[in-house]
């Protein structure tokens, strides 16, 4: 390993066992450790860069899950290594050839039926526990080497694949085992241990936590948004240190809910907020329902967009989450943030660990926007800033 390269535990202890001679490499890890900048780097430079002719396969759920996270990563460390100029990228088939001849293929579980036959020296899988145990066993079976990772949010089939393939490791982290990780996100992570026992569970012991309280549970995944809703409206929530600003596209289609994320996204101002508008095709006479913040929304609409206020009397948070249970949720594959909120999103715990109609003020802010979006055509009323269309 060069040393002007920098990795952290992660890529340390899987290189490690990958020389031990280790088959099976899983990764138990909370969240901020690293595990998926580790392991990519780990297979760019001790795999694809090194050896000759191998096949590597990333697998994830979707190809927006790939896209910003394994792809951009693997990007981002070739970039910084200065070989982009030696690999190649083909971005319609997701695939990195270096000049080793090793190559470096994406696919996501939706296309996953295209390398089920295929036999390769190594799969990698991001976050194993969001696929179904029979895909994931039908790759690993035509593998020489399986590494997968995951954060332990709930129990699921690992130990049943585990049984199946025998001798393994099981490699556990946090973030305290990533070196990199900005001092923010790591006071982020400190507060919310302190306030959320189960995350604390989960993250920082890395222990397997409960699913139980949960606030949405009906819900799937779509490939896309459909173009014959009912209706149609935007919801956004407004952030910027801390909290993102997101902004989340809305439809009725034969009674179920469908949800599209269009930004989420920290650090952005008013006048950031109208060039996105504009890109993504906005008018005014597309309906926008927001968080009241009337500075915002003031300039908003100055620049040319209906954007309104959400109608938010006391108890209208759980009212709110109450109406939109009332529906099955259809989530669009690229919606990676608000699929993370949707599989946390939770009640808050008393003393007995019982879940209380409280929700906890987290993994909220894209859900916080579809709750404005769906209250307003509930409701049908909407308080409005007084500012004519300019």
């Amino acid at each position: 390993m060069d040393k002007r390269i920098k990795y952290g535990y992660i890529f340390g202890q899987t290189e490690k066992a990958f020389r031990d001679g280790q088959k099976v490499i899983i990764h138990k890890g909370g969240t901020g450790s690293g595990k998926t900048y580790d392991l990519m780097l780990f297979l760019v430079v001790f795999v694809a860069m090194k050896l000759e002719g191998k096949v590597i396969t990333v697998v994830s759920e979707s190809k927006p899950h790939l896209d910003i996270g394994a792809i951009r990563i693997a990007q981002k460390i070739l970039m910084n290594l200065g070989f982009t100029d030696k690999v190649v990228y083909n971005s319609t088939r997701a695939i990195f050839t270096f000049p080793s001849k090793s190559v470096i293929e994406f696919f996501s579980a939706d296309r996953i039926e295209k390398a089920l036959g295929a036999r390769r020296y190594l799969l990698y899988g991001n976050e194993i526990n969001t696929l179904k145990f029979e895909i994931w066993d039908e790759l690993a079976r035509r593998s020489e080497f399986v590494i997968g990772d995951f954060n332990p949010t709930a129990e699921f089939w690992l130990e049943k694949f585990l049984s199946y393939y025998g001798d393994h490791t099981i490699i556990k982290s946090n973030y305290l085992n990533n070196p990199f990780l900005p001092e923010e996100e790591c006071k982020r992570i400190e507060l919310r241990a302190k306030l959320d026992p189960n995350f604390k569970r989960t993250h920082i012991d890395v222990e397997y936590g409960s699913l139980e309280g949960l606030i949405f549970t009906n819900w799937k995944q779509v490939e896309a948004f459909p173009d014959d809703c009912k209706w149609v409206t935007y919801g956004m929530d407004y952030g910027y240190t801390n909290d993102p600003t997101t902004l989340v596209k809305v439809g009725l289609k034969d009674g179920e809910l469908y949800l599209d994320e269009m930004e989420y996204r920290t650090g952005l101002l008013a006048s950031d907020l109208i060039l996105i508008l504009r890109k993504l095709g906005l008018s005014w006479t597309d309906e926008i329902v927001s968080d009241n913040k009337p500075e915002t929304i003031f300039e908003l609409r100055q620049g040319g967009f209906n954007v309104m206020a959400a109608y938010k009397p006391s108890g209208s948070i759980v009212y709110g989450l109450d109406v939109m249970q009332q529906y099955k949720l259809n989530v669009t594959q690229r919606s990676v943030n608000l699929i993370r909120e949707l599989r946390n999103y939770k009640w808050k715990v008393d003393k007995a660990g019982d879940p209380v109609n409280v929700p906890v003020d987290t993994y909220n802010h894209a859900i916080d926007a579809v709750r404005y979006a769906v209250m307003s055509r509930k409701l049908g009323r909407k308080r409005m800033v007084k500012v004519g269309r300019v």
